[in-house]
């Protein structure tokens, strides 16, 4: 068994006999031309294993931006969606050449590795997304790291046209993809000078108009041209949405320590949506190969799929600690109804606050505060007003309130002011 080799070609070893209209091998007499026009690739055990583990690292940044990016206003969707892009396209892009041309070798090992450094840079990157408190660093980063991406693929992209350089067919449009994956370094490169220097925020718009014309160009050229089609192979459907459900369970599970029968009925629904739209996306999917056209479109719309189904699992996650939000609140504004004497209505107050901050974490400081003003209202004198004890109540609701959202991992939007917030309750 012989070792691993430094550098392989992607044809297969028929292709060398191979004509593209000739069925069988060829002989070696064949004065045909078209021994050099459709060569055959090659497909590795070796390399659907590094896709998987590529594909793995691919989830598992999207799971850890979504755990530090709460969609909860306007602009954290549209800092979503951007991440999400700009991920999803860098994993594209690595995915087209994977399953077309991959094959097992040290180099191609080596690029495969370089490919998941990127991941784990932008997963660095991740926390640090378009948000304003991080200024321009972040966004020079990203830029470096998606040129670093695309020079690895401009390597093995010219490692393919190497081997295939007597193949007429494969030759424009390998050297097309290289041209595109070459003026989007030069791109990257300069967007990161346009940060260091910081002359233009919003450039960053152009990763994803970058993005979407490397894959545009890619999945033209693979319609075009037979040498370069990627049809019988499939992308990857996201298990992000798995992993934030279980996450929900478990966060449920630890502050409420009991499930009702309206949690189970949720998460069962959940469960059903999740396996209901694996099967409707499975079930219309046709074994036989699609045409070179319906092949790149059906590709490319696994964009918008899979950016919809990220959003509609946290979405789900989100319903499903809503309900548990909702319930506390209820809870703690059931305090000031019904006829109960002052007293008495004291009394379940400073019950709730020990359950409340028992369930939930806080900081020492909220706990303090709170305390203070619920010692304040049981030592109050004969002088204190009603209506003074019931807004110093109010007050502390309202802290709990907040303690009770930020426990199930919310917080409420930037551009929602304190003011607003502080309105609960009255």
């Amino acid at each position: 068994m012989g070792g691993l080799p430094l550098w392989r070609s992607p044809l297969s070893k028929a292709s060398d006999r191979r004509g593209q209209i000739v069925d069988e091998v060829a002989d070696l007499t064949t004065q045909d031309e078209t021994l050099f026009d459709n060569p055959q690739f090659e497909h590795y055990e070796a390399t659907s294993n590094i896709q998987l583990f590529f594909d793995l690292f691919f989830v598992a940044n999207l799971t850890s931006f979504t755990n530090t990016h709460e969609i909860n206003s306007s602009q954290k969707l549209s800092s979503y969606i951007g991440f999400f892009c700009i991920l999803w396209f860098t994993w594209a892009q690595v995915t087209l050449y994977d399953v077309r041309f991959a094959t097992d070798s040290i180099i191609e090992r080596v690029a495969h590795a370089c490919h998941f450094g990127v991941m784990v840079g932008i997963a660095i990157i991740g926390p640090e997304f378009l948000t304003e408190n991080e200024g321009w660093g972040p966004l020079q980063q990203l830029s470096l790291i998606l040129m670093a991406s695309r020079v690895v693929l401009f390597c093995q992209y010219g490692s393919t046209l190497f081997f295939t350089w007597r193949y007429r067919a494969t030759r424009l449009p390998l050297i097309a993809v290289m041209a595109s994956l070459f003026v989007a370094v030069f791109i990257y490169l300069g967007l990161s000078f346009a940060f260091y220097r910081r002359t233009a925020y919003d450039a960053y718009i152009a990763w994803h108009v970058v993005a979407v014309m490397e894959v545009g160009v890619n999945l033209t050229l693979a319609a075009q041209w037979e040498a370069m089609s990627f049809e019988r192979t499939h992308l990857i459907e996201l298990g992000e949405g798995i992993i934030g459900l279980t996450k929900t369970i478990i966060k449920i599970e630890t502050f409420d320590l009991r499930f009702t029968s309206a949690d189970i009925g949720s998460i069962i629904s959940a469960v059903l949506v999740i396996y209901l739209v694996y099967q409707l996306y499975f079930d219309n999917v046709r074994m036989e190969p699609f045409g070179s056209v319906n092949q790149q479109l059906w590709s490319l719309l696994h964009f918008p799929f899979h950016l919809a189904l990220a959003l509609m699992m946290e979405g789900t996650n989100q319903i499903l600690l809503c309900a548990h939000v909702v319930r506390d609140l209820f809870n703690l504004t059931a305090i000031f109804e019904g006829d109960v004497s002052l007293h008495d209505r004291l009394i379940t107050l400073n019950e709730t606050v020990h359950t409340i901050y028992e369930r939930f974490p806080s900081t020492e400081a909220v706990i303090n505060e709170v305390e203070e003003s619920l010692h304040a209202l049981l030592e109050s004198t004969a002088n204190t007003t009603q209506e003074e004890m019931l807004a110093e109540c109010q007050l502390v609701v309202k802290e709990m309130a907040k303690t009770a959202i930020e426990g199930y991992g919310w917080e409420p939007p930037k551009e929602v002011a304190e003011a607003d917030f502080a309105g609960y309750g009255d």
